[in-house]
């Protein structure tokens, strides 16, 4: 790691980065090796993966953090090489927290809770997919797609504001410009011709022994108006942390309602056990999925883990187990 720094010091300089800013460096890795069972697709198969990730922060004379990162994944589920981030800067200044470039929408989707697996690995599967057997991204006849409660716009470039208001911490955001619904956008906020947008804020404060987050947002594409409005609760409960909630979308297709649960612990030092419990119903599908996550630290960076994936109702009903180690340098 520090030759690594070394060497990273040494571009900068010869790149033309100044030292004076006072700027940070830091690289970290991570990886990992499973073996995914499909049951929707009946298959058994291996696949590793690897990223290097690059933080890089400063700050102003009086104080204002700044802060960017990028990552380099490479996994053999996909045999691609992906960039991540580096479309975002992060401002740090008064004890907010602003975020500028690719962002997701705010709100959408609070209260929809339920998921704990680690999705990079067991979304391999096919196991939860729609099913668009006419590829044109309509759900018509021969299709079977599953139980969606997401707006329009669920990503894009803009900004998100944070920030703490005595007790409760107040998040804000708007989608200025987004490519496509669930793309993080191309780097180019459009102010002025935009007709893909979205906007919303939360409210997480503590209550009693809780937390409680609750928000609500809207998108708007040349076609379509869609609201997202959604609350969730989290509280301490037998020794792990019990999270429910509930979100209810109004959508061009009609009006979708999610509602689950998750629930957290710890079993001893180094393994904690995670169950979670989610049901969508929109217009046209009602999907049921059940999650758990079952992992322990072995030191050093190296974990192995357990996902189980079930999915009934509507979409590619099944189940997916995903058995493997994770690694972090």
């Amino acid at each position: 790691m520090k030759k690594l720094m070394y060497l990273i010091s040494a571009v900068a300089g010869v790149v033309g980065f100044s030292t004076a800013a006072n700027a940070d460096i830091a690289v970290s890795g991570s990886g990992g090796l499973v073996a995914v069972n499909d049951g929707a697709a009946n298959t058994t198969n291996a696949y590793s993966s690897s990223a290097v990730a690059f933080s890089l922060s400063t700050s102003t004379a009086n104080g204002m953090g700044i802060a960017m990162s990028m990552a380099i994944s490479e996994a053999s589920g996909s045999n691609t090489v992906t960039v991540t981030a580096g479309e975002a800067v992060t401002f740090t200044t008064g004890g907010a927290t602003i975020v500028v470039g690719a962002v997701d929408t705010v709100v959408a989707g609070t209260g929809s809770v339920g998921g704990v697996n680690n999705g990079d690995w067991i979304d391999i599967s096919t196991v939860g997919d729609s099913v668009d057997a006419n590829a044109n991204g309509l759900e018509d006849a021969g299709d079977n797609f599953a139980a969606s409660n997401d707006i329009a716009v669920t990503a894009g470039d803009g900004f998100t504001l944070s920030t703490a208001i005595g007790g409760a911490t107040l998040t804000i955001g708007y989608v200025a410009d987004a490519v496509a619904a669930g793309d993080a956008g191309d780097g180019v906020i459009n102010f002025t011709n935009a007709t893909t947008t979205a906007a919303g804020g939360t409210v997480s404060m503590p209550l009693g022994a809780a937390t409680v987050t609750a928000g609500f947002a809207n998108a708007d594409t040349a076609t379509e108006s869609e609201t997202s409005v959604g609350a969730e609760v989290a509280l301490a409960a037998g020794g792990g942390t019990l999270t429910v909630g509930m979100n209810q979308a109004s959508l061009t297709a009609g009006n979708a309602t999610a509602m689950g649960a998750s629930y957290a612990m710890s079993l001893d030092a180094d393994t904690a056990l995670s169950v979670g419990y989610n049901n969508t119903k929109d217009a046209a599908n009602n999907t049921t999925t059940m999650e758990l996550n079952l992992a322990r630290s072995l030191g050093g960076g190296a974990s192995v883990f357990l996902d189980v994936l079930n999915v009934t109702g509507d979409g590619t009903v099944g189940t997916a187990f995903a058995l493997g180690s994770s690694f972090s340098f």
